[in-house]
């Protein structure tokens, strides 16, 4: 996954719900397989991400999967595992690998018509396409307060009713940062908040790209030595922070199937 300058947007979302995404499937891949389905274990795991840049509408996407193996449940504790405090670099001489998709070792499954609900309201719905992704659909605004997830047993993901979504906040930099200035020993800065939340930063410095993830409630980050030896390596000089966001997960448990709802709040401190 190559991550390139991006101060529209459009293509900011795109890659930064690349990168969450990224992310989240590192953290399904990445637990360790059960003999049998221990309690406390899943065999089925259904990954939303709904993305908000601003005021705009909404999108978002999903994918419900059955496990070729039941995972530990420690993605509810952990639910952006050992991610926190890493990096990825990518030049155009040599481009960073992403992980594998969410659907990576299971074999992927039909939820029916998952809804997004505000009070008695539909919000939005998640549209299925012809290789079993969902679509977030409908969404005329941002995402709302107070949002809640529906999805009926009609194909082999089980039954969610009224799952409440966090919905997060636009992250903010912290006063006198200089998104336009940063180099490897740049000290990130943004106001953090006081809930389970991680800070996804992506930025570049000509053909060198970085993204990271950053603990939300630590209010600052700094690349970690081999990332800060990477960039020094591929010609990073003095680069952006183009994209700013926070990512915010909720997660529901019917049976042996795990429901994780994430959120991704996005700003552009390097376009201003």
């Amino acid at each position: 996954m190559t991550f390139t300058s991006s101060h529209g947007t459009g293509r900011g979302a795109r890659l930064a719900a690349a990168a969450a995404l990224a992310c989240l499937a590192t953290v399904l891949a990445s637990c360790r397989p059960q003999d049998q389905l221990a309690p406390g274990s899943v065999d089925r795991v259904g990954v939303v991400l709904l993305t908000q840049a601003h005021a705009g509408a909404a999108a978002g996407q999903a994918t419900f999967v059955a496990l070729g193996t039941a995972r530990a449940e420690r993605l509810l504790a952990e639910p952006f595992g050992e991610q926190l405090g890493t990096c990825r670099v990518a030049s155009a001489a040599a481009p960073g690998t992403g992980p594998a998709s969410p659907a990576a070792g299971g074999n992927r499954l039909l939820a029916g018509d998952p809804t997004l609900h505000v009070g008695g309201s539909t919000y939005a719905s998640l549209t299925r396409d012809e290789n079993d992704r969902y679509h977030l659909a409908g969404a005329t605004g941002p995402l709302p307060a107070a949002l809640t997830v529906d999805i009926a047993a009609t194909g082999g993901f089980p039954a969610f009713a009224g799952v409440p979504v966090d919905t997060g906040s636009e992250p903010v930099v912290a006063p006198g940062f200089d998104a336009n200035g940063v180099t490897v020993d740049t000290v990130f800065g943004w106001t953090p908040t006081t809930g389970k939340a991680a800070v996804l930063l992506v930025g570049s410095s000509g053909g060198v790209s970085y993204s990271c993830l950053a603990d939300d409630s630590l209010g600052a980050f700094v690349f970690p030595d081999a990332t800060r030896q990477e960039l020094v390596d591929a010609g990073f000089a003095t680069g952006t922070l183009d994209t700013l966001g926070r990512i915010t997960t909720t997660q529901a448990r019917s049976g042996s199937a795990l429901l994780m709802v994430n959120t991704l709040r996005l700003a552009y401190p390097g376009s201003l």
